[in-house]
């Protein structure tokens, strides 16, 4: 019995985990010519992304441009529901809309080896 009480908790923690989505990542209503915008290029390799932080001020329309470098990566910024697949050599296009100040993690979200737990930053707006 105990095992089964176990095994449950672990389904409803680990369902949990997936469901962490907090914003649009593009609000319909967003006029895009009145917002002020940044594009920052994102390299991921060797179990890391570079930058691992990176900031942003509150009300931009933010531009991730993601090149894998070597291997097969993910990017998961679950706060705006974003999950693309980064296949090696070819650079993806994220966008999204830093509404409200914190931070936000990211992470690989394709596993590409040992060192794929590791490979996480920060989303920081200011």
């Amino acid at each position: 019995m105990k095992s089964l009480v176990a095994c449950s908790l672990l389904i409803l923690v680990l369902a949990g985990c997936g469901a962490s989505k907090q914003f649009v990542a593009i609000p319909p209503n967003l006029d895009r010519d009145s917002v002020p915008h940044q594009e920052i290029a994102v390299t991921a390799q060797d179990y890391h992304f570079t930058p691992e932080e990176i900031r942003v001020k509150q009300g931009t329309l933010v531009t991730l441009r993601i090149t894998a470098i070597e291997g097969t990566h993910g990017f998961a910024l679950k706060a705006f529901g974003i999950e693309e697949m980064l296949e090696e050599g070819t650079t993806v296009q994220v966008e999204f809309y830093a509404a409200e100040k914190g931070e936000y993690g990211f992470r690989c979200s394709h596993f590409c080896g040992w060192g794929h737990f590791g490979m996480t930053g920060n989303l920081i707006i200011e």
